[in-house]
C-alpha cells in the first residue's frame, strides 16, 4: 500500500512539474493584430490574437484594467495615437507587449458630387481626406463607369461624348466617393473667341436656363465658394464656355440707390445668382424702370454716349461693374450692387482690396494674381488669365462680356492706356483654392 501511495505521489509530482514547466517554457505570445472598419463614433476596434490562452490569460491597453480574451482574442476601441498592448499569463506572470500606432484614412470626399463638362473639356477634381492619425500614403485609384462618356486619369476628368456617368475614387484601405459627371453640348470647351455672336433674344428655354445655372453652380461648388478659384471658374464660364456674348448695356440704375440714382434691377445689371436668359427670371426682380428684358432682348436706352441713341432699343446685358458684381455674387461674395468709380464716401469696386498703380514696372513684377481687379476710374474688370506676355481681362464694354488680351511686356501696350490700377484681393477671398493661371 505504501508503495502504491509513493508511486502515485511521484506521478502527481512529475505531472505537476511538467505542467508548471509547460507554462514556464511556453511564454505567451501575440500572434496577430487586426483592425475593424470605422465605428459610428469614429473609433477603430483593434483585435489582438493570443496564442497561449490556457490559464487565465489577460490583456490590457496602455496599462489600463486587465481583461480576459474571448475565443483567444482581445479587443479594444481606439482613436488616433500610439498604444501599448499587453497580454499576460496570470499563472506565471509572464507577459508580452507590442506598440501600435493608429493611422487610417476614414473618409475621402470629392469637393462636389455633380460636375458638368463640354465635349473635349477637362477638369481636375479636388479631394479632401479625413483620417485617424497621420497617414503618409494617400494613393488613390480612379475609375469611370463609362470611358466613352468620361475618361479619368489621376483625378483629371475629360468629357468624350454627351451623356452621364459616374466617376469613383478609392483609397488603398477601401474608402471611396463617387461623383456624377454630365457631358453636355449646351456649353463648349473653353476657347478664346472674340467672334462669338451676342446671345439672341429668347434663345434659351426655362429648362435650358436652369441647366446653365446648375452647370455654373457645380463649378463654384467644386471649388470653395468665396475662394479665388471659384471666382475664376465664374469668369471663364461666362466668357469661354458660354456659347454667346452677353451684350453691354448702360445701367438704368442700381439696387444700391446712392445719390438719387434710380432703383432698378436687371436693366444693364443683374444682381442675382445664375444667368438672366429666360423670362422665368422676372420673378427674381425687385424693381424695373423700362423693362423687364432678359439678356439679348430689346430694352429702351437712356444714354447718348458712344453713339447710342436716347430712346433707342438695344439688347439688354451688363455694364462693366454690373458684370463684376454679378461675377462676385455668383462666386460667393455679396459685395452689393456697386459701381466702378473712385468716389469718396460711396462704395465702389475700387474700395475692394489693395490698390496699386498699374505701371510697366508693377505689371512685370507680377505681384498680382488671376482673379484680381484691373480698372480705371469709371471702368472695372477682373483678371481671368496670365501667361509670360499677356494679361487676359474679363470685362463688359461695347463689344459685350468678353476677354481682352493685352500685353504687359510691351511698354506701348494698350494695357497702360486703358487701365490705371490693379486691386489685389488676397484679403478679400476666403482662400486662393486650387486654380490655374490659364485655362
Amino acid at each position: 500500500m505504501k508503495k502504491v501511495i509513493f508511486f502515485l505521489t511521484v506521478i502527481i509530482f512529475v505531472s505537476l512539474l511538467c505542467f508548471l514547466s509547460f507554462f514556464m517554457l511556453n511564454p505567451i505570445t501575440i500572434s496577430n493584430i487586426s483592425y475593424s472598419s470605422l465605428n459610428s463614433d469614429n473609433s477603430l476596434t483593434v483585435y489582438m490574437d493570443v496564442d497561449n490562452n490556457y490559464l487565465d490569460s489577460v490583456c490590457a491597453i496602455n496599462e489600463n484594467e486587465w481583461v480576459k480574451p474571448v475565443n483567444g482574442k482581445c479587443e479594444f476601441n481606439v482613436v488616433d495615437g500610439e498604444y501599448k498592448l499587453k497580454v499576460k499569463n496570470s499563472f506565471t506572470n509572464d507577459y508580452k507587449e507590442i506598440n501600435i500606432k493608429i493611422n487610417e484614412i476614414t473618409k475621402i470626399k470629392i469637393h462636389t458630387h455633380e460636375y458638368y463638362l463640354a465635349p473635349g473639356e477637362s477638369y481636375n477634381l479636388r479631394l479632401s481626406f479625413e483620417e485617424i492619425g497621420s497617414v503618409t500614403d494617400k494613393e488613390v485609384t480612379w475609375t469611370s463607369d463609362d470611358e466613352n462618356i468620361v475618361k479619368v486619369d489621376n483625378g483629371k476628368i475629360t468629357g468624350n461624348n454627351v451623356g452621364t456617368t459616374n466617376v469613383k475614387v478609392t483609397t488603398k484601405n477601401g474608402v471611396s466617393d463617387t461623383i456624377k459627371v454630365i457631358v453636355t453640348d449646351i456649353i463648349r470647351k473653353p476657347e478664346l473667341d472674340d467672334n462669338k455672336s451676342k446671345v439672341p433674344c429668347n434663345r434659351y428655354s426655362k429648362e435650358e436656363n436652369e441647366l446653365l445655372d446648375k452647370i455654373l453652380e457645380s463649378r463654384v461648388t467644386a471649388e470653395e465658394p468665396g475662394s479665388r478659384a471659384a471666382m475664376i471658374q465664374v469668369l471663364r464660364f461666362i466668357t469661354l464656355n458660354f456659347r454667346y456674348k452677353v451684350p453691354y448695356f448702360f445701367e438704368h440704375g442700381r439696387l444700391n440707390n446712392t445719390n438719387g440714382q434710380r432703383y432698378v434691377d436687371g436693366e444693364g445689371r443683374y444682381y442675382h445668382i445664375g444667368l438672366y436668359l429666360n423670362e422665368s427670371k422676372f420673378k427674381d426682380l425687385k424693381k424695373v424702370h423700362s423693362g423687364p428684358a432678359i439678356w439679348g432682348c430689346g430694352l429702351v436706352n437712356y444714354d447718348d454716349e458712344y453713339g447710342w441713341t436716347i430712346g433707342g432699343l438695344y439688347p439688354n446685358g451688363l455694364d462693366c461693374s454690373g458684370f463684376v458684381t454679378w461675377a462676385m455674387l455668383n462666386s460667393g461674395h455679396d459685395v452689393g450692387d456697386i459701381g466702378s468709380g473712385i468716389s469718396p464716401g460711396i462704395d465702389d469696386m475700387s474700395d475692394i482690396g489693395e490698390m496699386h498703380e498699374l505701371t510697366y514696372e508693377y505689371a512685370n513684377a507680377r505681384k498680382y494674381k488671376v482673379g484680381d481687379i484691373v480698372a480705371r476710374d469709371g471702368h472695372t474688370a477682373l483678371i481671368a488669365g496670365l501667361d509670360d506676355n499677356y494679361i487676359y481681362i474679363a470685362e463688359s464694354l461695347l463689344k459685350g462680356v468678353r476677354i481682352n488680351k493685352l500685353s504687359y511686356t510691351d511698354r506701348n501696350s494698350d494695357l497702360y492706356r486703358l487701365y490705371g490700377y490693379i486691386n489685389t484681393l488676397d484679403n478679400f477671398y476666403s482662400s486662393d483654392g486650387s486654380y490655374t493661371v490659364m485655362w
